[in-house]
């Protein structure tokens, strides 16, 4: 095992999918940490990362499981390798998605008050 590593870990909404086809296929997810707000001439998700999926059949299973507006928990590594076009722009650090699972209920992204996290401090160091 590698003694040196960079991972990330995410859970929030899908807010944009763009599937590459060239240099080589990809798939661009954006994840936004924030629910949709709404409101007319407002852009949905304003505050997002964009992660990147290689691998063909975790694209395929993505594809067809997970919509825009879905919750995702997600994790990954990240490098900051050549210039990606996107856009106007260009990205130069990859967050490589390795693994996903779609959260089936939206309403957890809801904060919680700060007894439920005391609460669930108190029985993890019950653990």
């Amino acid at each position: 095992m590698p003694r040196y590593f960079q991972s990330f870990r995410v859970f929030g909404e899908v807010a944009d999918l763009l599937l590459l086809e060239r240099p080589e296929r990809r798939l661009l997810v954006d994840i936004s940490l924030e629910p949709a707000q709404t409101g007319q001439g407002r852009n949905p998700y304003p505050q997002r990362s964009t992660f990147t999926l290689s691998d063909p059949s975790l694209m395929e299973r993505f594809l067809g499981e997970v919509s825009l507006g879905d919750a995702i928990e997600a994790h990954g590594t990240f490098a900051q390798t050549d210039y990606v076009p996107h856009r106007t722009t260009c990205i130069d650090t990859t967050f490589l998605m390795l693994d996903y699972r779609r959260v089936p209920l939206p309403e957890q992204l809801i904060p919680a008050t700060i007894d439920v996290a005391m609460e669930a401090l108190r029985r993890v160091r019950l653990h």
